[in-house]
């Protein structure tokens, strides 16, 4: 893998107002074979159902690639909406 790592940063609700920006952010975010992806989470107070589209949409193009997605820092109240929705065992988790 190549040593090349991408963060994103992702900071308040991840709500219907906030998702143009975020995927604007990782719309721009060009992902080459390899790549480590880093959503860092430390900051996101929520996460709707669009935004885990978002995170797994992010997820299969990076893996498509040969990529790694990471996700770090989740909040205890999204960490257990990834429980819930059972996208904890899908992504690496920090």
């Amino acid at each position: 893998m190549a040593n090349n790592t991408k963060t994103v940063y992702i900071d308040g609700p991840l709500n219907a107002q906030a998702l143009d920006e975020v995927q604007k952010k990782i719309d721009a975010l060009l992902v080459e074979t390899g790549d480590l992806v880093v959503l860092d989470c430390t900051e996101m107070s929520y996460i709707c159902s669009s935004g885990l589209r978002i995170f797994l949409s992010m997820h299969k193009d990076v893996t498509q690639k040969g990529g790694k997605l990471i996700i770090r820092g989740l909040q205890p109240l999204v960490m257990e909406v990834f429980n819930m929705t059972g996208f904890a065992h899908i992504f690496n988790i920090e």
